[in-house]
């Protein structure tokens, strides 16, 4: 019982002590596409799962939605960003250290929507770690939680409900 109330008079001296410098971003692959073409629309099944990635994280507290200029990218951005009236930003490919220190400075809850050769590297540059995405990876969403100096990353993954 001291033990509770001594942690009790701590959190109200600090109330902000456990959320300082604390935010999440969320690193996923752009959804299933149509063709090999260079820059092709989601398939009917990335469609899919696109709105449930909106669905995933609508709770999240997103602050901020950054997709490269790719029709696939900027399409699985879009169903979070119209479900909580944020606009999407663009930022170039292969920019890894440029969006990540953008990231670090804005410091909110954010998702991040890159390509299979893409995302490990953005995982990377905020401090992270992942695996390699082939090709054929679709639906794996990396959850990197950030604070302080202290970073965690989580792999999770987003199904196909039909």
């Amino acid at each position: 019982m001291r033990r509770l109330l001594f942690i009790f008079i701590v959190m109200s001296f600090f109330p902000n002590m456990a959320s300082a410098d604390t935010y999440t971003l969320y690193f996923s692959r752009h959804m299933e596409k149509t063709t090999d073409k260079t820059d092709p629309d989601l398939s009917l099944v990335g469609k899919q799962r696109a709105q449930v990635l909106a669905q995933v994280l609508k709770n999240s507290d997103i602050e901020a939605i950054f997709s490269t200029d790719y029709k696939r990218t900027q399409q699985t951005a879009e169903a979070l960003a119209k479900q909580l009236g944020l606009s999407v930003e663009t930022y170039p490919a292969k920019d890894f250290k440029g969006i990540v220190t953008s990231l670090k400075e804005l410091k909110k809850n954010a998702l991040i929507i890159g390509h299979s050769n893409t995302v490990p590297e953005l995982l990377k540059a905020a401090g992270g770690s992942a695996d390699k995405l082939g090709e054929e990876d679709f639906g794996d969403l990396f959850q990197v939680v950030v604070s302080g100096d202290s970073v965690v990353t989580n792999r999770l993954y987003i199904p196909v409900i039909q």
